[in-house]
């Protein structure tokens, strides 16, 4: 095999073989012209199929020569005697050289097929080492040694995206040959390169895909392997790669349930365990009030065991909601009933706001459950009142938007940044610069909950001309 590499090797290792051939076959006697052409053949065979298309095609013609001169009359002149001869020298030329292009042919593609199953067994062994890699961390480690086994390349470098978005190389320092400038075009333009390397072989730069976007730089310096293989081990590295972020995110998800689910049964026990002890001091408070006329301290007691009362029930509220019992009963109800409904429940947090309707006679009805719909308005008009400034004007308008029914709750306190507007929406989620206005985080949570069970949407806008904008849409029902 490393004599059949050599090209030039072949030509003379042809000449070599037809003599030999021709050699033995003349000192054989009795032998007839057919059995000669045919072992002719098969020497030219052998040569096409050792040293491939160029050797073969020599060996054909020398085989051709050796055939008029040794073996058809007149012997050792290149004229023949029996026109019939003409036309088998004619033939036998032709298959010899068929038969040599056809050998060199078949082996040029097992070459090929050789080279693709050992392609599939170095892919197939580089992906069975990515998967048994779970963090990026180990999986860069170790990658640069098995994709350079893989590709036969003397160094391998991966690059991926740093922390300020610059290209960095995943195990240090990058090599000094390294031509920063492919790097980058691989990387930002998703082109390849390939030249021949000054280590030998093959130099080539490849991005390293996910989809169409791109996650990093594959560099092989000194690759002996084909370009194809090259790019099916990016493909796999970008893989192995978005393959460990699944895990990842899978790993994060899974911690965050838990941590839910312990503050679920937190709050649960927590809500349970102050609910009894709430009730008894509130009954206790409200008959020291009735004996003490309304006293400045009585009230102020009554105040904040309300106060208090409702941070329970906001609890078990987000209880209910977790265990998914907080089922609604829809019926038809109008915008109108839900906002008269929600100030006569929430009207005492704005005794010290100028509060404005602005309720259409137009009956706007909705399919929603009252009671769950009244109190995500109420903690929308709850929140303004306890973030805009006391005398500050509060207004609740409900309108048409399209196809649905909007309620509004505007304020004039500082707003929300737009940046915080989707935030504010979470559990326990308190904006900087509200920690002396009372709280839990729970009001928008619960009520963005409320409002989504019963097949609207929520949201914060900005009011003008300061302020912000509570904002609850559901499809209006049919008429």
């Amino acid at each position: 095999m490393d004599v059949r590499r050599g090209g030039w090797i072949g030509y003379p290792a042809a000449v070599l073989v037809v003599a030999v051939a021709a050699a033995i076959l003349k000192a054989i006697p009795g032998l007839s012209a057919t059995s000669v052409a045919l072992l002719l053949m098969l020497a030219v065979f052998l040569c096409a199929w050792i040293w491939q298309s160029g050797p073969g095609v020599l060996a054909a013609v020398l085989a051709t020569l050796a055939f008029n001169l040794l073996f058809l009359p007149p012997f050792f002149r290149l004229t023949v005697d029996d026109p019939r001869n003409v036309v088998a020298l004619g033939v036998f030329l032709v298959s010899a050289l068929l038969i040599g292009r056809l050998s060199a042919l078949s082996r040029t593609r097992l070459r090929l097929l050789e080279a693709e199953r050992r392609d599939l067994i170095a892919l197939t062994e580089l992906s069975q080492g990515f998967l048994a890699d779970t963090n990026r961390e180990s999986l860069l480690g170790v990658a640069s040694d098995r994709l350079r086994q893989a590709l036969q390349a003397e160094r391998i470098e991966i690059f991926v995206p740093a922390a300020d978005s610059s290209l960095a190389a995943a195990g240090g320092a990058a090599d000094a040959g390294i031509r920063k400038e492919l790097v980058d075009l691989a990387f930002r333009q998703g082109n390849s390169a390939s030249f021949a390397s000054p280590l030998g072989g093959t130099d080539i730069y490849l991005p390293v895909p996910i989809g169409v976007q791109r996650i990093g730089v594959l560099v092989a310096r000194g690759m002996r392997s084909s370009e194809r293989l090259a790019e099916a081990c990016a493909a796999l590295l970008g893989l192995s790669l978005e393959r460990e972020r699944f895990v990842r995110l899978a790993r994060e998800a899974e911690s965050t349930k838990a941590s839910d689910e312990m503050k679920s049964t937190l709050l649960a026990t927590l809500a349970h365990d102050l609910k009894t002890p709430v009730a008894a001091a509130r009954a206790a408070v409200e008959n020291w009030t009735a004996r003490a006329q309304d006293a400045e301290e009585a009230r102020l007691a009554r105040a904040e065991l309300e106060r208090l009362t409702r941070r329970v029930e906001e609890l078990m509220q987000v209880v209910r909601l977790d265990a998914g019992i907080a089922n609604p009963h829809r019926e038809r109800v109008t915008a109108a009933e839900i906002v008269e409904a929600t100030i006569a429940r929430f009207g005492e947090a704005l005794e010290s706001h100028s509060l404005f309707l602005d309720v259409p006679k137009e009956p706007l009805a909705v399919e929603a459950d009252p009671a769950q719909l009244t109190e995500a308005l109420g903690h929308g008009l709850e929140n303004a009142a306890r973030y805009s400034p006391a005398g500050s004007r509060v207004r609740v308008s409900v309108d048409r938007e399209g196809s649905e029914v909007r309620f509004r709750v505007e304020d004039q306190g500082p707003g929300v940044a737009e940046p915080d507007r989707d935030r504010v929406f979470d559990r326990f989620v308190r904006l900087p610069g509200v920690e002396g206005t009372p709280g839990t985080g729970l009001g928008l949570f619960i009520a963005k909950r409320l409002v989504e069970m019963n097949g609207g949407r929520i949201r914060l806008e900005s009011a003008q001309p300061t302020g912000a904008a509570f904002e609850i849409l559901l499809p209006r029902a049919a008429d």
